[in-house]
C-alpha cells in the first residue's frame, strides 16, 4: 500500500520531493515508550504493531503533491482499502487486510 500511494502521488503530481514515511512497524516495547512522548500513540492496541499501519509526514513538495495525496487517500478510502486520520504532523493510514485485492480492482478501473 505504501508503494502504491507513493507511486500514484508521484504520477499525479510530478513532484520531485518524495512523501516522507515517519512511522511504520513497531514492536510492543517501542509502542509503550511512545505513549509517554506522543499523545497520539495508542495506549492499548496499535495497528503499527501488526504492520497494517504507517504514517506519512504532512510535508509536501507543493500544493500539487498535497492535492494528489488527498486524491489518492480519498480514492483508497472509497474502495475501503484504507482508513486515515489527520494528525498534527502526519497522516496515519490503516490498511485493510484485503487491500491487495482492492488495489487490483482500482488498477483495473484505472
Amino acid at each position: 500500500m505504501l508503494l502504491y500511494i507513493g507511486k500514484r502521488v508521484h504520477e499525479l503530481s510530478g513532484a520531485r520531493k518524495p512523501l516522507i514515511l515517519t512511522s511504520a512497524v513497531r514492536d510492543l516495547r517501542y509502542q509503550r515508550v511512545l505513549t509517554h512522548v506522543n499523545a497520539n500513540a495508542a495506549r492499548s492496541y496499535s495497528l503499527h504493531t501488526t504492520g497494517y499501519a504507517f504514517d506519512i509526514a504532512r510535508s509536501y513538495g507543493g500544493n500539487r503533491q498535497a492535492r494528489a495525496f488527498q486524491y489518492v487517500l480519498d480514492r483508497l478510502t472509497a474502495a475501503n482499502a484504507i482508513a486515515y486520520i489527520r494528525e498534527a504532523g502526519a497522516i496515519h493510514i490503516a490498511v485493510a487486510s484485503d487491500a491487495s485485492a482492492k488495489l487490483r480492482l482500482l488498477e483495473t478501473l484505472g
